[in-house]
């Protein structure tokens, strides 16, 4: 089975969302951007219907899907996007965005460092990465001896590379970018507010699911 079969083994879902949580990191109207792992275009529509876009482009690896977003973005690229050569202009795009796709490259540092390429002086890299440090994941792995992947989440099986907070703003650094906000996804129970107030916030990290974060290229 090769890299792109797997993930024909997605349900609808995976390729349909509105990816709300990142569109509202996107500022400004009338954007060129990149959406890598475009699914069925439909967060990059929902840019171009609310006026934040004038021109979406999607990278998508399954083909049928990708067929699927032609009919709502200016342009679909089918393809691994690490493989792939971009025919774009240097420095063509306001917006990159990698909605939980980092995680699923064999070596995104190289793919990071392909995008900034593509990003203009003033424009910004948006991406969502889970976090392996959700206190879900270690408690399976300390207390149960348990590492088990999953059709989806934190340890969604086509996952090849698991990132922290420090990690996270390691790997961006070394690609050349700056961070400009990383912000936490995660549990907004009472018993997890109070106990990030009693721990000065040192224990956000175990429950946080995710981490949106926005950059500039240096």
């Amino acid at each position: 089975m090769n890299k792109e079969d797997i993930y024909k083994e997605k349900n609808h879902d995976y390729y349909s969302l509105i990816r709300h949580d990142l569109i509202h990191m996107i500022e400004g109207k009338g954007n060129k951007i990149l959406d890598v792992g475009c699914g069925e275009g439909q967060t990059g529509w929902f840019l171009k219907k609310s006026g934040k876009a004038r021109e979406v482009v999607g990278i998508e690896l399954n083909e049928d899907v990708a067929k699927r977003a032609e009919g709502r973005l200016d342009k679909v690229i089918h393809g691994d996007v690490e493989k792939i050569i971009l025919p774009f202009q240097l420095e063509y795009f306001d917006y990159i965005i990698m909605g939980d796709v980092i995680e699923h490259l064999i070596d995104p540092w190289s793919t990071l460092k392909k995008m900034s390429q593509f990003l203009s002086p003033r424009g910004y890299l948006i991406a969502s990465i889970p976090n392996i440090n959700y206190w879900k994941v270690l408690a399976d792995l300390i207390l149960l001896d348990k590492w088990e992947y999953q059709p989806a989440g934190i340890l969604d099986k086509t996952h090849l590379r698991f990132f922290t907070r420090g990690t996270i703003s390691k790997m961006f650094t070394e690609c050349g970018f700056r961070i400009e906000l990383i912000v936490s996804a995660g549990s907004t129970r009472t018993i997890t507010r109070l106990l990030n107030l009693i721990t000065f916030n040192l224990s956000s990290k175990f429950f946080t699911a995710k981490y949106f974060v926005k950059t500039k290229k240096i």
